[in-house]
Parts: C-alpha cells; structure tokens; sequence
C-alpha cells in the first residue's frame, strides 16, 4: 500500500547506515561515500565467500561480476567461478530481492573498493587485514546486513520518513476508493505490517486522508476489517507469532 519513492528514500537509508557503521566502529572517512543510484539493481546475489556482488540467470549462469566498484571480466570470473555457473547456497548467498535492499547493495560495494584502497588494509583471499585484525567479506557483509536491521527497527529511519512523509512516500488518491470497493463486494480486508503501531498509524493516515474518500472523517482502520501491525513476516505465515489485542 505505501511506495516509497525512489531514489529519495534511498538517500535517506544509505546515509543512515553509514552512520551506524561509523557507530560500530568503521573508519569515519565512509561518511563521505554518496549514494549512486545508478550502480545497483534488484536481484543481484552476493557471495560470501569472494565478496563479489553476481548478476545470475535462472539457471545459475553468472551473467555480469562485480567486486566493490569494478566489473570483472570474462576470464577473472571464470576464474572465481569455473564455468561461470554457481548454485544458490543459503550459507554462502544472499539474494537482495526487494527495492529497499538498493542502498545496501551500493554501500557494500562501496565498502570493497574503500579497503581495497586503504593503503594499511590488504586484500586476501575471504577478507581484507590490518596488522592483527582480519575482517573477512562475509564480516561486512553481516555489519552492513545488521546496521540496515537496526535503522529500519530501532533508528531513526522511521522516524526520519514521518517527518516529511510527502517526501519519501507516494499518495494516490484512488486508494481509499480501491480498499472501500473490495469491502462493498463482500471481501474482507486486512492490513498486515512489520512496522509497529506509531509508524503504521501516521502512514496511513497520510495515504487514506484524501479529499474525495469514501470514509471521509473516520479512522483510516474503517477500510479494514483486521489490521495487524508487528507481523514478523514471514514467521507470521511460517512458524506464527503471538497475537495481541
């Protein structure tokens, strides 16, 4: 129901994660990376193991590489990756299916190329090291994957998007009219969130509060029958959490 515009709300993550790795304990010197919105695209896989970033075809072909900011050719792929083939490996692959995974995907390749030139960092074969310290790619990865959790649950991004919803999240104000239809048909209607109850509260409100709407003056809840917030997709549909009123 809520399209977050793009690249606006990408903006807006990408500068928030950058400061909660700084947080962490990453060098300062990342507060400068700025947000390409050209570089990534949904559904590149990323690989642990190399630290490469893998544009795949349904059957496995690697189709493009990149390590960091740089492409890789032909043979240096082959050379990572016999045949140019790889197999999805839940404990080697992540998978960035979703829009919101756009500024992740550019920040850790901006991460790669950041120690790959840091003159008292040097690359080896799972990571990069620094006198006694080794942090290997799937360390990154796992910091940057954690710093995107904590801003979406617990930083300031949410509330950052409320302060200037029109911003970050498109309105269309046929929506209220769509919702009020499938309940006149006889459907019934029910929202189904992760966010919590603050944050879901004021952006409906923003999106069901049009001039023209059917419920005009009510809550917004009145184009649901059941609404739930708190969801914990997808443990919701796979092992059910608890339910409270």
């Amino acid at each position: 129901l809520a399209e977050y515009k793009s690249p606006e709300y990408d903006f807006l993550g990408f500068d928030l994660v950058k400061e909660r790795l700084v947080e962490i304990g990453y060098p300062k010197e990342i507060k400068k990376f700025k947000y390409n919105p050209e570089f990534p695209v949904r559904g590149l896989w990323w690989d642990n193991l190399h630290g490469n970033m893998l544009k795949v075809d349904g059957f496995g072909n690697i189709l493009f590489c990149c390590h960091g900011l740089k492409f890789m050719k032909a043979e240096e792929i082959a050379e990572k990756y016999p045949n140019k083939f790889i197999k999805l490996d839940d404990s080697r692959i992540f998978v960035y299916n979703t829009l919101f995974n756009l500024p992740e995907i550019y920040l850790l390749a901006c991460l790669i190329d950041f120690f790959q030139n840091k003159k008292d960092y040097k690359e080896v074969k799972d990571g990069f090291k620094q006198a006694n310290l080794h942090m290997s790619f799937k360390s990154l990865f796992q910091d940057v994957r954690g710093s995107v959790d904590h801003i979406h649950m617990h930083g300031a991004l949410k509330p950052k998007t409320c302060e200037d919803l029109p911003r970050y999240i498109k309105k269309d104000g046929r929506l209220p009219q769509v919702l009020y239809n499938l309940q006149k048909s006889g459907a019934k209607t029910f929202l189904l969130t992760n966010s919590d109850w603050d944050y879901s509260n004021k952006v409906m409100e923003y999106l069901l509060d049009c001039p023209d709407a059917p419920h005009k003056g009510k809550s917004w809840q009145s184009y649901f029958d059941f609404t739930f917030v708190d969801a914990r997709k997808p443990r919701f549909f796979g092992e059910g959490t608890v339910l409270k009123q």
